[in-house]
């Protein structure tokens, strides 16, 4: 019996990769993100390391299992992320939401990879680690420019998103932005297309600043001819997309990006004696919840009140609202009214997703609460805030899983109230709910299979040249076929010159013949 469990331990540590995560720690989702797909290839068996440039001394690390190198943080790095917008902010404003975000973040990344660069001892030991693949967020360009120093066998790009921006460009994927959503794309309208334009152009000049300022720093640093963007992630292997194809919008895409959405998704638990006698005191239950950036406190008295509103006109549903301070003024005065609604500061989201009760989601269309409650069969009342959560609630509706209700509007209850009651009431929603919820337990390959069987392809073959798009060596003019537009143009009016010219010589001596009888 031993030779064989030898064997099989020989076998476990052949197969064992070193890989390196850089996750860095300045938002809950993205840190959760790259977190799970550390863990997760830790349980795979491989030696995982997560370098984590600390931004946020309030956001956790994302893994518990990985080991961790750290660059401490810096009271100007912290100060400047405290200049993000507040999240009640993020109701009142439109696309511009971009703007001033990647305004913000550009200088924290700016400042954060300056701090990093000052360790180079710390760069210098990774790179002697040699890591079989290196899995880098770009959204913080630092990270991806790091590969340069580095050196790893392979370069996994990912994104807490689908794709955007200037990704599209640095990835080599096509991007036809009258099919491809940047906000909600609610039909293929001629103004509902402009505004897609519109929210591209304004994440590319938002999302930009960050990427010319990090490349400043490297090019200071290391000499003007340090590669690009588009260079460096054009030789990566794969890129993972926190996204579902079964919840999307279909668009085009190339091999090498892969779709890994729903990762950090859990089975759900059993109830406690709490949450159980809350979920029976009424025939139905309707969620509540924003995500953790969004605080409901921090809503207007106006919007807070027309939720009021809309709880009343269900007197037999129970209304559970994550709401963070639930001793405030609203909650003494108003909220505790209204019996059929129970404040919490927290609770039990997924848990309570797939108890039978429950009817509908009110949610900001977050990818982690957009897979819990398909996953659960649990249609959803939409309300996105900013970034990918309008492409999120676009894809829900494309596939009959919700409704969607404008943040500008939250104040109009009856429309919250009509757009509830038929979630309620149409049995369509309920129907397409559950059926996807099936769809997505019984897919082929999980998001878990995908990201250990394409890293670990990485691992060992490296990057494929049959992957990279050779658009990548090709200029703006030949990759739109510019050249043979204008060639075959300017062929087209020389053609029809010469017929205009032939026409009038042969109109001439008719002419001419005419009056000379």
């Amino acid at each position: 019996m031993r030779v064989p469990l030898i064997f099989l331990l020989l076998i476990s540590f052949t197969y064992s990769y070193k890989i390196l995560v850089y996750n860095i720690r300045y938002s809950h989702s993205h840190s959760n993100f790259l977190g799970n797909v550390a863990d997760i290839l830790v349980e795979a068996g491989h030696d995982v390391t997560s370098f984590i440039p600390e931004v946020s001394a309030t956001v956790a690390d994302g893994t518990t299992k990985s080991k961790v190198v750290r660059i401490p943080p810096t009271p100007s790095v912290q100060a400047e992320l405290k200049k993000m917008l507040p999240g009640a902010a993020f109701f009142e404003l439109g696309d511009w939401v971009h703007v001033m975000m990647g305004t913000t973040l550009s200088v924290v990344f700016e400042a954060q990879c300056r701090e990093t660069l000052k360790r180079m001892d710390v760069i210098e030991k990774l790179r002697d680690e040699k890591f079989d693949v290196y899995i880098v967020e770009n959204a913080d360009m630092c990270g991806m420019a790091l590969t340069e120093l580095i050196k790893p066998k392979s370069i996994i790009m990912t994104g807490t998103t689908a794709l955007y921006g200037h990704q599209f460009d640095e990835v080599g994927a096509p991007q036809p932005l009258s099919v491809t959503p940047r906000t909600f794309l609610d039909s293929f309208s001629f103004w509902s297309r402009v505004h897609n334009l519109y929210a591209e152009v304004l994440t590319r000049y938002a999302y930009g600043k960050s990427r010319t300022k990090v490349l400043r720093l490297f090019r200071d640093k290391f000499g003007s001819d340090f590669p690009d963007f588009e260079q460096i992630t054009s030789h990566i292997a794969y890129c993972f997309i926190n996204t579902e194809p079964l919840l999307d919008v279909a668009s085009p895409t190339i091999s090498r990006v892969i779709p890994i959405g729903g990762l950090g998704a859990k089975q759900p638990k059993e109830l406690d004696e709490y949450w159980q006698g809350i979920l029976s005191l009424r025939p139905r239950a309707v969620l509540i919840s924003f995500g953790s950036l969004i605080k409901s406190q921090a809503l207007t008295i106006d919007v807070k009140r027309s939720f009021l509103m809309v709880a009343r006109a269900f007197p037999d549903t129970t209304f559970i609202w994550k709401y963070e301070k639930t001793e405030d003024e609203f909650v003494r005065n108003e909220a505790s009214k209204v019996t059929n609604v129970v404040l919490s500061k927290w609770m039990p989201q997924n848990d309570l997703l797939n108890h039978p009760n429950v009817s509908v989601f009110i949610t900001h269309a977050g990818m982690g609460s957009v897979m819990e409650t398909t996953r659960r069969g649990v249609p959803a009342l939409l309300v996105p805030i900013f970034a990918d959560q309008h492409r999120n609630a676009r894809g829900l509706v494309h596939n009959g899983l919700g409704k969607v209700h404008s943040k500008f509007e939250l104040t109009d209850h009856a429309q919250l109230i009509s757009s509830l009651k038929e979630l309620m009431e149409s049995k369509k929603y309920r129907m397409n709910a559950k059926h996807i919820a099936r769809m997505l337990a019984a897919k082929p390959f999980s998001s878990r299979e995908q990201l250990i069987k394409y890293t670990e392809f990485a691992a060992e073959f490296g990057p494929s040249s049959a992957l990279r798009p050779q658009s990548h060596d090709m200029t703006l003019i030949a990759y739109h076929n510019l050249d043979i537009i204008t060639v075959a143009l300017v062929v087209i009016i020389l053609v029809m010159f010469v017929v205009f010219k032939v026409f009038c010589w042969f109109a001439g001596r008719c002419v001419g013949k005419v009056k000379s009888e």
